[in-house]
C-alpha cells in the first residue's frame, strides 16, 4: 500500500523588528534578546532582526526596515510571525501601529509581543485591524 507524500510542517518563522532612537544599545539588546528566547521556547526559527534607528525610529513613514521585514515576510513559504517585545516597538501611535500591522498582515503574518500577545486574537492585541467603511458611510 502507497503512504501519501505529505511535506512536514514547517516551522513558525519569527521576524523579529524594533526601533530605537538612541545610541546607547543596551535597551536594545535586552529586547531583541528577549525576543530571541520567545522565539526558541516556542519553536520558532528567527528569520532575522530588523531594526529602525534615529529618526527611523520615531517617525511610522519612514521604517525602511519594517518594509524590508514585510517583503521578507511575503516571501516566506511558511507561517511568519512579525515578534516585538511590547506593541510600543511598532508605534506609540495607534493609528500608526494599524498601518504598520497591516503591512504586515498583507505580508502574511501576524505581530506577536514576548508576552504572549497577538493581533490575531480577539481581545489579545492591542487594536483589532478593521476594513474601511465604503465610501458615504460614517461610524
Amino acid at each position: 500500500m502507497e503512504t501519501p507524500d505529505t511535506d512536514p510542517p514547517r516551522p513558525t518563522l519569527a521576524f523579529i523588528y524594533d526601533r530605537h532612537a538612541t545610541l546607547t544599545t543596551t535597551a536594545l539588546d535586552e529586547r531583541i534578546d528577549r525576543c530571541r528566547r520567545y522565539a526558541v521556547e516556542r519553536g520558532w526559527v528567527v528569520a532575522g532582526e530588523w531594526v529602525d534607528h534615529g529618526d527611523q525610529a520615531l517617525c511610522a513613514w519612514r521604517r525602511a526596515r519594517w518594509g524590508m521585514l514585510a517583503y521578507a515576510m511575503r516571501q516566506a513559504a511558511a507561517p511568519a510571525v512579525c515578534l516585538v517585545d511590547t506593541w510600543d516597538r511598532i508605534s506609540w501611535d495607534r493609528a500608526d501601529s494599524a498601518i504598520l500591522r497591516l503591512a504586515v498582515h498583507r505580508a502574511g503574518g501576524h505581530c506577536v509581543t514576548t508576552a504572549g500577545e497577538n493581533d490575531l486574537e480577539l481581545g489579545r492585541g492591542r487594536i483589532t485591524v478593521a476594513a474601511p467603511l465604503p465610501p458615504g458611510r460614517r461610524p
